[in-house]
């Protein structure tokens, strides 16, 4: 019992033992009227301590609940004063205010990966089969804010693994090309900084971002399957960077806006000339994309899973950039839906297009710029090339999650591939695969299967698929990412 109910149970004791003794004493006889006038004295003494006691009390539960709201918001103020550790998977250092954030991050992919082709070089009727190991991505970044939670910035490199050549000339005088190992050398990838007009809706974005097109390469490679779609990689060019400004709308509710110019779809890594410097391709663009929430949480649509999701999602989206360049423009547009359900359900959908004025080729990805193919067909005139891409994923106890994805796209402006006397335009892929999430997307295990019936006549080289030309080809992929 509590000092307090100890001493009220004490006070109302003496108080009943002292009103018991005066009713006894009441019925004696009144010769004793002193006895009787000292107990009633004892009697109020008593009343007069259990008065007091009753005070005190009072006050002390006042100070108690005084203390209690010192010490809460005591700890409401220490909490917001940790400025480094790690929380909601991520590491950080922020300033007591908030007005300063430093969030550190490590992006790796290893993965094994096999290419069965048929009659791959055309007229020989063997197959070609090339498998082995690859550090697929190695990135390296960080992202945060300011001086204000209004001013945020996000910066990232890639590890190039490529190899470069160059010439060089023997004892002899004579001139050939080697290949030079230059793996391992930091590519930037996005840079960009962002302001937020204070309490309203409205941003501005400057620097190295993903262009504003296409949903998959806006997702990046962090939070979905191993790789992007060939539509994705090839019309996008692996996740779609280029340089510029735009103007974001978004409210936090149903609708968000994002665009504004840029230098033209991939256009990463170049300085501020014109088309037809080398590696740089088109003179300059502009690009939009609006996304229109039907239901669901806004933090859902940034990966192709139902994992962690408490909620339905459904979103509508369009995009569109049109590049120009010396004599050939490009208008790329796409249209697509997400939905993901809590019971593991997720779906996508998405149609790519691109117009090309005046066709040079399909361009090709390059660490910095871009180049085009040549001796196409196509080259020099107006095409079109549609691309449609669908696939849906249910989520296993929250651990596993197979998939299925297909996609079917027409290319113009391909080179005749070496060894035919025709381009296979027509291009389709099936993929089967599944997800292995032993910490979510911090660490995944993936597996999938493509196949290509048809083949394909220019290389994808993210999502390690070589050049096919009207032969099938089949690509299996094991990997492993780690996002600290």
């Amino acid at each position: 019992m509590g000092t307090r109910n100890s001493r009220l149970a004490s006070a109302i004791m003496a108080l009943s033992f002292g009103i018991g003794t005066v009713a006894a004493l009441a019925e004696t006889p009144a010769a004793q009227p002193s006895g009787q006038e000292d107990l009633r004295a004892e009697v109020q003494e008593l009343k007069a301590q259990v008065q007091d006691l009753q005070k005190k009390d009072k006050d002390t539960q006042g100070d108690i609940a005084a203390t209690i709201k010192q010490v809460l918001a005591d700890a409401d103020a220490h909490s917001d004063a940790v400025t480094a550790g790690y929380a909601n998977k991520r590491f950080f250092i922020k300033s007591e205010d908030g007005n300063f954030l430093f969030q550190p991050w490590i992006h790796i992919q290893t993965r094994y990966s096999t290419a069965f082709r048929d009659d791959a070089k055309g007229g020989n009727t063997a197959e070609d089969i090339q498998s082995g190991f690859e550090l697929r991505r190695a990135r390296f970044g960080f992202d945060g804010n300011i001086f204000s939670p209004d001013v945020s910035y996000f910066i990232n490199w890639a590890t190039y693994r490529e190899n470069s050549q160059v010439k060089v000339t023997d004892s002899a005088g004579d001139t050939s090309t080697a290949n030079v190992p230059i793996g391992g050398l930091p590519v930037l990838e996005e840079a960009w900084g962002r302001f937020r007009f204070h309490d309203t809706p409205y941003y501005i974005r400057v620097g190295q971002i993903h262009d504003p097109l296409d949903h998959e390469n806006i997702i990046g490679s962090k939070y979905r399957d191993p790789e992007a779609s060939l539509q994705g990689d090839i019309f996008g060019n692996t996740d779609t960077f280029t340089q510029g400004a735009t103007f974001i709308y978004d409210p936090k509710e149903s609708l968000r806006v994002e665009g504004g110019a840029t230098d033209g779809i991939r256009a990463a890594n170049t300085n501020f000339q014109d088309y037809p410097t080398t590696g740089i391709n088109y003179d300059g663009g502009v690009a939009a994309r609006v996304e229109y929430k039907v239901e669901g949480n806004w933090g859902d649509y940034n990966q192709f899973s139902a994992l962690n999701d408490t909620k339905e999602l459904m979103v509508l989206g369009a995009g569109a950039d049109y590049s120009y360049g010396g004599d050939f423009n490009t208008l790329s547009h796409t249209a697509d839906i997400q939905y993901d359900s809590p019971n593991g359900l997720s779906a996508y959908a998405a149609y790519f297009g691109r117009y090309t004025e005046h066709n040079p080729g399909i361009p090709s990805g390059a660490p910095v710029s871009t180049s085009f193919a040549s001796g196409s067909p196509q080259t020099g005139q107006d095409t079109y090339e549609p691309s449609v891409m669908v696939q849906a994923g249910y989520l296993i106890d929250g651990k596993i999650e197979p998939y299925v994805r297909y996609e079917y796209m027409h290319l113009q402006g391909t080179a005749i591939p070496s060894g035919f006397t025709f381009v296979q335009n027509n291009v389709s892929e099936i993929s089967i695969g599944a997800h292995y999430y032993l910490s979510g997307n911090n660490v995944k295990f993936t597996v999938q299967g493509m196949y290509l019936p048809t083949g394909i006549p220019i290389g994808d080289d993210s999502s390690d698929v070589l050049i096919s030309n009207n032969r099938s080809e089949i690509v299996i992929i094991t990997q492993v990412q780690l996002l600290i």
